[in-house]
């Protein structure tokens, strides 16, 4: 792990790791995690920006794009005009 600014700060393999692993153990769904990753995200986002404007989210497929649409999803709930934008068809998600 590296440390920025007091951070640490892992790779993708380190994070597939821990994320598999806390999801082995039942301690969190993978869709605990995306909430909670999109919860940060709009977090900082309303820290930039704390009034509601538009925004569009790019998702691609699998967790990551899980995660954009969690993201549109509480953007929207706070009173963001949103607009995804996905990579593959929607028919394919899950």
């Amino acid at each position: 792990m590296t440390r920025l600014q007091g951070t640490e700060i892992v790779t993708a393999a380190q994070m597939r790791a821990i994320e598999s692993a806390a999801m082995g153990s039942g301690a969190v769904s993978g869709l605990q995690l995306m909430t909670r990753a999109g919860a940060e995200v709009v977090g900082q986002i309303r820290l930039r920006w704390p009034r509601p404007g538009r925004v569009a989210v790019l998702c691609g497929p699998g967790a990551n794009g899980g995660d954009g649409f969690v993201i549109a999803r509480l953007l929207a709930g706070v009173g963001w005009r949103v607009r995804v934008l996905a990579a593959d068809p929607i028919t394919k998600r899950r």
